[in-house]
């Protein structure tokens, strides 16, 4: 077995299921190398390949017997979230199937999950806080990543204006409480406006065409910025709290639903600690990156075991804003019945 077909293998074995762009740009190998690999897997029965719109899915055979309970995940793409391989195969194992869905910032998905679009979703604490705060009909089952992100000062910038920094960020997010807890750090000068971007790719195209000053960004895209001349200002995990997203699941699902979840989220969280190097390039396949820029940004996060309410309120008390009494953090929480 060669390597480019273990390496695949591997992906298919941990995920069930990809997309062959994402098997491309996960491993590195070119298009006719992996379509090579795969030909050969088709013609010895071990995959499928299905036509999905402009996309090819690839479903391993083992992959075919689906499970019979179907949860919708949605999560941002970042480098955050490889222990979604561990919680995929410990859902699997109790019958439950994962169904991801992909989102270009994390207040879609905690706009999805209030919905009912989705079952579960992993977005900014901040948000899901003020959302649940306005009864979004969701529990929150526990932390994902801390740190893993920066603001940056766009290679184009000149001196400060007498109208403030242009800013550019998402909205009600931790990109939104990272910039105003630099700008009352003085990290950066006072902001002057803040244009709110709906992705990534934005918040790249604003800071790099100097129509933007400074922007707050996620990795692997402020690595990215970094390696393009953008200047590292301020990470994230330089502030006392820095709690960045967590995991949390409809109220629909019910409570016996919603603490087998949380259990299972705790162990797959603790699977991917013991074990983060395995996870990276299954990860990379589910969210349509590169694994080595995965690999190469994981010490910009930390994945600590609890959260709490104290960690919402440091947050946007350092960020100057005001919301709901952080006390009623406790009932975002889902709180498994003795």
């Amino acid at each position: 077995m060669g390597r480019a077909e273990a390496e695949i293998l591997d992906i298919l074995r941990l995920n069930g299921e990809a997309y062959q762009s994402d098997i491309m740009r996960a491993t590195g190998f070119s298009r006719a190398t992996v379509s090579e690999v795969l030909s050969n897997l088709e013609g010895r029965r071990m995959i499928t390949r299905m036509k999905e719109g402009r996309n090819l899915k690839v479903v391993s055979a083992a992959g075919r017997a689906r499970a019979k309970g179907r949860l919708r995940l949605g999560f941002t793409r970042a480098a955050e979230y490889p222990f979604l391989v561990p919680l995929r195969k410990a859902l699997r194992e109790e019958g439950a199937e994962l169904e991801f869905r992909v989102y270009d910032n994390g207040i879609a998905v905690a706009r999805d999950l209030s919905l009912l679009r989705i079952d579960v979703g992993i977005a900014p604490l901040v948000t899901l806080f003020m959302m649940h705060s306005l009864d979004a009909p969701f529990k929150i089952i526990g932390p994902a990543g801390s740190g893993g992100s920066s603001v940056m000062a766009s290679p184009k910038a000149g001196t400060a204006r007498r109208e403030g920094l242009r800013a550019v960020c998402t909205k009600m997010s931790t990109m939104e409480v990272l910039m105003r807890s630099a700008e009352s750090q003085h990290a950066i000068p006072e902001i002057g406006t803040i244009a709110y971007a709906g992705s990534p790719l934005e918040i790249e195209t604003a800071l790099m065409s100097g129509s933007a000053d400074v922007c707050s960004i996620w990795e692997p895209y402020a690595t990215m910025l970094e390696t393009r001349g953008a200047k590292r200002i301020l990470r994230y995990s330089q502030l006392p709290e820095h709690v960045c997203c967590a995991a949390a699941a409809g109220n629909h699902l019910g409570d016996r639903a919603l603490s087998k979840l949380s259990k299972s989220y705790a162990a797959a969280m603790r699977t991917f600690r013991g074990d983060r190097d395995s996870c990276y390039a299954p990860y990379a396949a589910l969210a349509g990156l590169e694994s080595s820029t995965v690999r190469h940004v994981e010490a910009e996060y930390s994945y600590p075991a609890e959260m709490s309410g104290d960690s919402v309120a440091n947050q946007l008390r350092a960020a100057g804003l005001s919301l709901p009494s952080p006390s009623s953090f406790g009932d975002a929480l889902f709180q498994a019945s003795a």
